[in-house]
């Protein structure tokens, strides 16, 4: 301090610096409340994004379980419908054979003895399947013996 210099300019310049020196940590605190403020802020939608992520999580769980309940119906019925539509490919050239052998041989179609040679073609034809035979592969002359 200069000795004829006025002391109160000195004062004031200090109130001065203190006063700036304040407001620049004025400013800095409510920089850092306004940060916080935005942090709790991101950490509420993450919260929020976190609560949304486990609901869709739960809602894709009973998704794939339905899906797989389903599934597992369906491949049921399917293998059903796909025995019975075998069965009835079957059942069809069992019939288809016994009428030509009817309409070659011109006999009276007698109910019981139609069921007979209808159950032995029926044998035939699935023991033949089960060996890899394709019931449209066998033919009137492979059952000749099973009708006379």
């Amino acid at each position: 301090m200069a000795p004829d210099g006025n002391p109160w300019q000195d004062t004031i310049a200090a109130a001065d610096q203190a006063l700036e020196e304040a407001a620049r940590i004025q400013r800095g605190v409510q920089q850092n409340l306004k940060q916080l403020q935005d942090l709790r802020a991101l950490r509420e939608e993450l919260r929020k994004a976190h609560a949304e992520t486990d609901r869709y999580r739960g809602m894709h769980a009973r998704v794939v379980v339905s899906m797989r309940q389903l599934e597992e119906e369906n491949t049921g019925a399917m293998s059903q419908l796909h025995a019975e539509n075998e069965m009835l490919r079957v059942r069809h050239r069992v019939y288809r054979l016994l009428a030509e052998h009817y309409a070659r041989v011109a006999l009276r179609l007698d109910p019981e003895t139609f069921a007979g040679n209808r159950d032995r073609v029926l044998q035939h034809i699935l023991f033949q399947r089960r060996k890899g035979v394709p019931p449209e592969d066998i033919g009137l002359s492979d059952l000749a013996f099973l009708l006379l």
